[in-house]
């Protein structure tokens, strides 16, 4: 006989409960041509949207189904497919997007008066690895994870120090929702370049923080990469 997965990670349809909303995105992508996925959840969890950007190699229906697989199996998730919407992407914004970093993780260690960050991020099956160390304090911390993303970015582009953090800004309000603003500036062969890119705080303040400095950088480092 068949029954309903049961427990708090999935006690209705379409309910991710403690499950974050992260988490359900990385199972996402993980699927076959699926280059970037956003899950919309309500107050209590719901899930309300789900948007999948995919390559143009695969039906929208059977990406819709193969959605709807993973997260039963994965996390017990029951998602109405009228829920789930799928868009194609071809050409030219398709390597583009491939050339694009993504973070993959984010650690940062905190030792008496001393902080160091360190940030994973991929592009592709290659992971680049950037680091900064520093004084501790709440908001230097903030600034070490940037750095450390900037660093990783300048080792993905091979392009050592050109890329400077100017300021990072976790306290901005829009719409009731806290979002991070990251201003960078990049030297390159075109010249200097004052760069801003923003997150939305979900549950890491900190990811937040990769995700801003990389909305910066992303389009201008994935243009040098198609050159």
């Amino acid at each position: 006989m068949s029954h309903q997965p049961t427990g708090e990670l999935a006690t209705a349809k379409g309910t991710i409960g403690q499950v974050p909303a992260e988490q359900v995105e990385k199972v996402i992508r993980q699927l076959r041509d699926v280059l970037s996925a956003r899950v919309v959840v309500d107050k209590h969890g719901a899930i309300q949207e789900i948007h999948a950007l995919v390559s143009s190699n695969r039906s929208p229906k059977q990406v819709v189904r193969d959605i709807e697989s993973a997260l039963l199996a994965s996390h017990g998730i029951v998602v109405d497919h009228r829920k789930i919407s799928v868009a194609q992407m071809q050409g030219a914004l398709l390597r583009s997007l491939r050339n694009r970093l993504r973070i993959a993780d984010v650690e940062l260690t905190v030792n008496g008066t001393k902080a160091e960050a360190t940030v994973h991020l991929q592009r592709g099956s290659e992971t680049f690895i950037g680091q900064a160390a520093g004084q501790g304090s709440q908001s230097n911390q903030l600034r070490l994870i940037a750095n450390a993303t900037v660093r990783a970015v300048e080792q993905a582009c091979n392009m050592m120090d050109q890329i400077a953090v100017e300021d990072i800004n976790p306290n901005v309000m829009v719409a009731g929702r806290q979002i991070v603003v990251a201003v960078v500036n990049m030297l390159s062969q075109y010249g200097e370049d004052i760069l801003t890119g923003s997150a939305l705080v979900r549950n890491d303040l900190n990811r937040a923080v990769v995700n801003a400095v990389l909305d910066a950088l992303n389009r201008r480092t994935a243009a040098l990469q198609d050159e």
